[in-house]
This record gives C-alpha cells, structure tokens and sequence, in this order.
C-alpha cells in the first residue's frame, strides 16, 4: 500500500460529511481564523494604542471605545485584540511543542516496543496521573510568570495526552501488511516511520491542534485570572478579566463582559472545529453521525 492509499482527500471528506459537521466547520474556522488575524496583526488593526493612559477613565462601551476603557483610561478592545497575541499566541507555541514532543517519543514508543515502550510509558503514566492545570501552577510558581516559562508549563501538561494518542496510532499502523513488506524490500525503521506512519497521523493531528488550542487557550485565561500568567501591563484576556472584576460591583461590567466574551469565542470556536473535523475526517465517526 502507497503513501497515498492510507493519506486523505480533503474535499472529498468534505463533500460526504453530515450536514451538522460541515456547519462546525465552517463556524470554527471563522472564529478561529478570525482570532488568528488577530494574533498577526492585531498591533496593526487595533483602533488606538493598548498602553496608552488618558483621561477618559472607565468608560462605557462608546463610538470611540467600541468595549469601554479599564480604570487607567485605556481602550479594552484595542488590550483584547493585542491580547489575542498572548493569549492564543502562547497556545500556538504549547500546542506546537507538545505535540512535536508527543510525535516523536509516541512514535518512538510503539514502533520500536521493547524496553523503551517500557520507560517511556512508565514516565507519561505518571505525569498522566495529575490533571495538566496542576503541572502548570506548580510550573509557573517555580519558573515565575512569563510568555515561555507558561507555554512550557503548557506543554508539559499536554505531552503525555499525545504521547499515548500516537503510541496508540503508531501501534496500529506498523502491524499492517505493508509495513512488512517494506522491510523485505530492505526499508530501514526510519523511512518506514518518515514515509508511511506518520503521514497517517495528519487527519487525527488537525482535531488535536484544535482541541489543545482550546484547553491551552483556557489555560493560559485561567493562569492570568489568578495571577500567575503574563505580568501586567502585557494585555492578555485572563488578566484583563481578573483586573475587571475590581469594578464589576461598581457598574463597570464591559471589564469582566468583554473579556469573558473573547475567552468565549476561542473556545466555541476551536472546540467546533475540533468536533467538526473530527467528524469529517474519521470514518468511524462519520458513519455514527
């Protein structure tokens, strides 16, 4: 069997999938796509500096400041577009780490066995134990607040889950009779891993990009709420919401609604994407839906 035989037609999948899945991916991917501009050029399409004070302190939602302004006078919205770069920004880069991490070990893993499946499941099994947001306050408290020392935290919680997702993958794939038959043809373990297995991890890695860009999105909001993510004054939307809340009993709900919204959107919307690619691109699925 070629390469080509165990890849995916996009389109194709596409075409045949339910009608529900295609509307999930059609609605994610606006949000998400959406939000990604943001993080390129939100500096450049913010309406007004997200740094600079002015007079006009907190402020209602207005023609000038389309979500208000915070208690130092600066414009929310041009803090949560900018914000965008933070806090999804760190998830691309958690997200990207991990799963190359997750990719490697877990191929590693379930093609070779032996006493290196041993180890390295005996190691992910006891990071898998404790819940990720564990390992990321425990992580930020040692290594202190900042944009690479929370995407490590980040990442570190996620790399057990795509360890054992691509060990299982690997595992499945190489007992298949091609497989063999590239060895008779004298195919050494890498190429067979490089050419044939991972190319099969393409349709599963689109949903886990997804999905973890939704937890780590989640993650890093939940980090910032409580303290310990990006320092002030870097605008990122956990810290913007924790910073509203001060106000909120005082009338000043744009601080604690806007911010939430922002969280919000990124999670519907990597969350539909994640479930509608899923859908459409594992046959399984598809057939159940």
């Amino acid at each position: 069997m070629s390469v080509q035989k165990i890849g995916f037609n996009f389109r194709e999948l596409f075409r045949v999938a339910p009608r529900s899945s295609k509307v999930m991916v059609v609605v994610g991917g606006i949000f998400s796509v959406t939000l990604l501009i943001f993080v390129v050029l939100g500096p450049y399409i913010a309406p007004r500096d997200p740094y600079q004070f002015s007079e006009n302190l907190l402020q209602p939602p207005s023609m000038n400041n389309y979500m208000g302004t915070d208690n130092l006078g600066r414009d929310l919205f041009s803090r949560l577009i900018v914000g965008s770069r933070y806090s999804l920004g760190i998830s691309m880069i958690a997200v990207g780490l991990s799963l190359i991490i997750g990719l490697f070990l877990g191929s590693m893993s379930g093609f070779f066995g032996g006493n290196i499946d041993r180890i390295l499941m005996l190691v992910m099994d006891s990071l898998y134990v404790f819940p990720d947001f564990i390992y990321m306050l425990v992580m930020v408290v040692v290594l202190g607040p900042g944009i690479w020392q929370t995407a490590l935290a980040i990442s570190v919680g996620r790399i057990p889950y795509n360890f054992r997702l691509i060990r299982s993958l690997t595992i499945s794939v190489k007992e298949r009779g091609f497989i063999e038959a590239e060895r008779v043809l004298g195919a050494d373990n890498w190429y067979i891993i490089r050419t044939h297995i991972m190319p099969y991890y393409m349709s599963i890695l689109f949903v886990t990009v997804s999905l973890g860009m939704a937890s780590g999105t989640l993650a890093i909001s939940g980090l910032g709420f409580l303290g310990l993510g990006i320092p002030p004054p870097t605008p990122e939307w956990g810290t913007e919401l924790a910073g509203g809340r001060s106000f909120l009993l005082g009338g000043s709900w744009w601080l604690v609604i806007f911010p939430g919204l922002f969280v919000l959107i990124a999670m519907l919307g990597f969350n539909l994407l994640s479930e509608g690619l899923d859908t459409v691109l594992n046959p399984s699925v598809r057939r159940l839906a």
